[in-house]
Formats: C-alpha cells, sequence, structure tokens
C-alpha cells in the first residue's frame, strides 16, 4: 500500500488524563507504531482546549514526538466550533489528509476527507433540549447555550451519517447508537478501552482499608446515593473503613457538598480532589472496596481499573457496568441507596464472597489492553485507507 496520511484530533492529550482524554493519547502513542509506514499528523490546540499544566501536557507530547512517522502541529483556535469546522478543514488541506480520526464525540462537518468517528456514547444527546430557556441566565447566556444545542444536534444528527465508520466503547453503545441512528448500523464498531499496567494488585493486600469514590458533580455520576449509601454503614464499619473521595468535587452549591452537609459527615470522610495517575493507583490498591454507582457510563475506566486493582466493586445496573463488570461486581438500582449500601456491607464483613469477586476482577481484567484497542483501530484504518 502506498504511504498514506493519517490525521488525529489530538486536542485531548493536553487536558487531563481520564475517559476521553486518555483515550486519545493511547490512540496516539500506539497506533502510529503498529501503522509504521504510514504518515501521522496530530492536531492541538493549545490555546483553548486544555485543563491540564503545560510541564504535564508536554511529556506527553515528547513521548510521542519520539516516532520517526509523527507530526504534531498547534492551530490555536478560542472554541470547539471554530476548531472542528473553521481550523481542522483548513489544516486536513494544508496537510494533504488522507484519513481524519475524530477521537472525542465530534464530527469536522467540512471536509471530503475520510472520516472516522469515535462517538463514546450518546449521553449528550440523549440530553439534548435544543429550546430549553434559563430565566436565571441573560438573554446573551440563553442565545450561547441554543447555539451551543443547536451545533451538538447537527454533529449528532447529520454529522454521524457523514463519517465513513463510527467507533465505540462499549456493546451498550454500540447498541444504543445504531438504535438511535439505523444508518450506522452496518458502518459501526465497537472495541473496549485498554487499562494501563500500573493498575495491580498491591505486593501486600492485609493492608487494605477504606471505601473509595471517585467525584463528578453530575446526575449522571449520581454522587448522592454513593454518599447516602456509605453513611448507611454502621458506626463500626464506618470508622474502620473511611470513605475517601477522589477527582472534582465542586463548591459549595454542588451535589456532592450539599449531600454531605445534610447526612453531616463533614468530620467523617477524606477529600483529596483531583490526583496524580500514580495517587489513584495507591488508592485503589489500597483501599478495600470501591462504589461506582453511575446512573449512565459509555464504558468505566474506574471499574476496570478498580478490578485490576485487585480491590472489589460495588456498582449501579447500568447496563454498561454489568456488561463489563459481569460476575466480578456487586451490584444494585442507582436510586436504591439502601442497597448499595448493603453490598458495600456484605464485601467489608464476608471474606469469602469479597475473594471470590477479586479473583474474578482480576480474571476479567486482564483481558482490557491497550495493545488490544490499538490494533482493532489500526485495522480500521487500513480498511478505509484502502
Amino acid at each position: 500500500m502506498k504511504k498514506k496520511k493519517v490525521a488525529i484530533d489530538a486536542r485531548f492529550v493536553l487536558r487531563k488524563q481520564r475517559g476521553m482524554p486518555l483515550y486519545t493519547f493511547m490512540l496516539c502513542k500506539l497506533i502510529p507504531k503498529i501503522l509504521y509506514q504510514h504518515q501521522f499528523v496530530l492536531f492541538i490546540n493549545k490555546g483553548f482546549e486544555h485543563n491540564d499544566s503545560a510541564e504535564k501536557y508536554q511529556v506527553r507530547l515528547d513521548e510521542i514526538c519520539k516516532l520517526d512517522n509523527v507530526e504534531i502541529v498547534n492551530a490555536d483556535a478560542e472554541d470547539e466550533i471554530s476548531w472542528e469546522q473553521l481550523i481542522l478543514p483548513k489544516l486536513l488541506k494544508t496537510h494533504k489528509v488522507d484519513l481524519l480520526h475524530m477521537p472525542g464525540n465530534r464530527v469536522c462537518l467540512f471536509t471530503r476527507v475520510k472520516q472516522i468517528t469515535t462517538t463514546h456514547d450518546l449521553m449528550e444527546w440523549h440530553s439534548l433540549k435544543i429550546f430549553r430557556y434559563y430565566k436565571n441566565r441573560s438573554l446573551k447566556e440563553n442565545f450561547y447555550f441554543f447555539r451551543q444545542k443547536a451545533y451538538l444536534w447537527a454533529v449528532y444528527r447529520l454529522g454521524l451519517s457523514f463519517s465513513d465508520h463510527v467507533l465505540t466503547i462499549s456493546q451498550y453503545s454500540k447498541r444504543d447508537i445504531t438504535q438511535s441512528f439505523p444508518k450506522l448500523k452496518n458502518k459501526s464498531s465497537y472495541v473496549y478501552h485498554g487499562i494501563p499496567r500500573g493498575f495491580k494488585p498491591p505486593l501486600n493486600d492485609t493492608s487494605k482499608q477504606g471505601v473509595l469514590m471517585l467525584g463528578g458533580d453530575s446526575h449522571q455520576k449520581n454522587p448522592e446515593n454513593m454518599l447516602k449509601a456509605w453513611a448507611q454503614l454502621p458506626e463500626e464499619l464506618q470508622k474502620a473503613h473511611p470513605l475517601t473521595i477522589l477527582g472534582f468535587v465542586g463548591g459549595e452549591d454542588s451535589i456532592i457538598s450539599k449531600t454531605i452537609r445534610a447526612l453531616g459527615i463533614e468530620n467523617d470522610i477524606v477529600i483529596k480532589g483531583w490526583v496524580t495517575e500514580d495517587e489513584l493507583i495507591q488508592a485503589m490498591q489500597t483501599s478495600k472496596v470501591f462504589i461506582f454507582a453511575s446512573r449512565e457510563e459509555g464504558f468505566g475506566f474506574p471499574l476496570v481499573q478498580s478490578m485490576a486493582s485487585g480491590t472489589p466493586v460495588v456498582t449501579s445496573e447500568a447496563d454498561v457496568l454489568i456488561e463489563i463488570g459481569q460476575d466480578a461486581i456487586c451490584s444494585a438500582k442507582a436510586e436504591d441507596f439502601l442497597a448499595l449500601s448493603s453490598a458495600v456491607g456484605s464485601l467489608l464483613t464476608d471474606e469469602q464472597l469479597y475473594n471470590e469477586k477479586v479473583k474474578k476482577g482480576l480474571t476479567i481484567s486482564s483481558k482490557f489492553t491497550w495493545e488490544h484497542t490499538a490494533e482493532h483501530i489500526a485495522s480500521t484504518y487500513l480498511t478505509l485507507l484502502k
């Protein structure tokens, strides 16, 4: 095959590494190695699209740049619409690109270049209310929200049909996408995420203690019921296994902050905020139980990370969490905090159940590798480059 040029919308590499940004970084790191015979150009936007420090994201960019067939091009844009629909088409033309991969739930509408879109889930689409008016917002702010929602409508309703192939990250998400957009049935596929090799059981698991929860101040993440679940544990279990929250918690008016105050557990829990990957690995390894009861997920990185760390997980009954966790998890309905609490309590007190879930979790999580993910996506590239 003649050498071709592949472009990846790599701006998410500049973000803190979880979910979609981690997915993008691993693709940029691994696929050029697999398809070494082709040239890759990675487009980034340092002027707008980042929430990590320049020092940290530069380390990632330097790692990618070690590959001889990779070029990184920065082009600043003030917002995502300008980047996706004005800047990208110009870059594709300038660099004579043969294939574009949009890995972050977006589509470049104004190009004739072949395009792969990764649509992680349809949560944005299902919650989209274009004509909603916010009474507590100014007319200017309402217009901005209308513009953003109208744009999202165009991306999903029109843009996905323009894509030559739609990738997604679970059977659940593929089923949801093809049911919502039947025309995509014959040009879509799924491949699971991988997890970094650092997530593995601790050498000494006798020191495991505490219940771990990740932040995320949104209805979808269901933090209020996870907090209530821990607060329902018997006092002796609370003292022996305090709750630690990592990640985004929000301000005084956030769901998490309000629930903590309402439950009166301000002095009984530990809030650490954003942590590094190494700190997350340590927290996963040393916690006794991880609670991850989102109302909806496209995949659920933390579930697999925790299983790989030898820490059993209590989840909601969200379809994708059941799909990924199989019989290694304990689950209950997202709204039933009493049942979630009971599941956490069972793992903390039933040693046989605990060991059984740990063993099953290690077996299941071993199948989720970034190498497998990259091989599948590279194969899709080759099919479209023919």
